[in-house]
């Protein structure tokens, strides 16, 4: 059994599909109910849960459930839920602060530390949605990047306290095609500039980063703890010039 949360749009949705595609059970979550019912009647093996992930007693429904279906074992954890608001820091409330903290980091602490032994019995592995917002600075992004540098300092002293038992893992990926990040980017131009720095020249895809995700998760990758794994086309590798072409638009 396998928890995905965040799990109704975007990467979340492209975890769940790829993962029952597959053959694996999920318990999926999320605040979308009429979307968590579509993505449970189109996919086999898929339970939803509603909720929201900031709530520790959702979080344990959520595991409790999935421990139900599963015989009291975990193989696996993602945790995905997240959300972003770009506000300049000197304009950025406590209220800002804390709602982007506790969506992304403070869900994945409640969902690990009630999974834990669920994950223990089943040897599972835990992947981290994290982004490269975690590892480099954007402007407007204080909070968010603040977030997901937390998690991945969350997945890599846990890859250390348990990766006897539980594989812990990071993936950060970059400028990806989903619904939140249609709400960061509200114009082409801005889209363009983004692509320009990327070697792929185009955002990715959801279901790039779920390939990841369930290879991370799989048997395939048993000795892989502690990693934090980029899927950004190339955008972080380094400084990039554009070719006169791109920036012409030809």
């Amino acid at each position: 059994m396998i928890i995905v949360t965040g799990a109704t749009h975007g990467i979340g949705r492209a975890c769940v599909e790829k993962l029952a595609s597959a053959g694996s059970r999920v318990v999926a979550t999320g605040r979308d109910a009429e979307a968590g019912a579509t993505l449970e009647r189109a996919n086999h093996g898929v339970t939803f849960v509603a909720g929201d992930v900031i709530r520790e007693d959702h979080c344990r429904r959520v595991i409790d459930r999935a421990l139900e279906l599963g015989d009291g074992r975990l193989a696996g954890l993602v945790n995905n839920a997240g959300m972003s608001k770009r506000v300049a820091f000197a304009s950025a409330t406590q209220d800002d602060w804390d709602e982007v903290l506790a969506v992304n980091a403070r869900s994945a602490f409640f969902f690990i530390r009630h999974a834990l032994e669920g994950l223990r019995h089943g040897r599972g592995s835990v992947v981290n949605i994290a982004s490269i917002a975690g590892k480099t600075g954007e402007e407007g992004l204080a909070a968010y990047c603040a977030s997901k540098a937390a998690v991945i300092g969350l997945t890599q002293a846990l890859a250390l306290e348990f990766g006897e038992e539980v594989r812990f893992n990071a993936v950060c990926p970059g400028q990806i095609e989903t619904r939140m990040m249609g709400e960061i980017i509200s114009d082409a131009l801005r889209k363009k500039q983004l692509e320009l720095r990327i070697p792929a020249n185009r955002f990715g895809a959801p279901e790039e980063v779920a390939d990841v995700v369930a290879w991370l998760l799989s048997d395939q990758s048993t000795y892989v703890n502690g990693t934090v794994v980029t899927v950004d086309g190339g955008e972080t590798a380094g400084l990039r010039t554009p070719r006169v072409a791109q920036i012409d638009g030809g």
